[in-house]
């Protein structure tokens, strides 16, 4: 599909060259597929783990600076 759009140049840039890709045909074409990869995991989290998932997951009264303190406390 043709399509014209406006695109960062220097977004642009600077994927063709940690990619090493050399065409801007190439570099959006990974960037939708890594963006499909993304929303493919995306979804399979949100379906596997309803959003109250974690809710009990820590307790809430938990305090790693306390325990950080005191533990500190105890090496001097």
């Amino acid at each position: 599909m043709k399509t014209t759009i406006d695109i960062d140049d220097h977004k642009m840039k600077r994927v063709m060259k940690m990619t090493g890709l050399k065409t801007r045909k190439a570099t959006i074409d990974y960037a939708l597929c890594q963006a499909e990869k993304a929303a493919r995991v995306d979804q399979l989290v949100r379906e596997a783990l309803p959003g109250d998932a974690f809710t009990d997951a820590v307790d809430h009264t938990y305090d790693v600076l306390a325990i950080r303190n005191k533990e500190q406390e105890k090496q001097q």
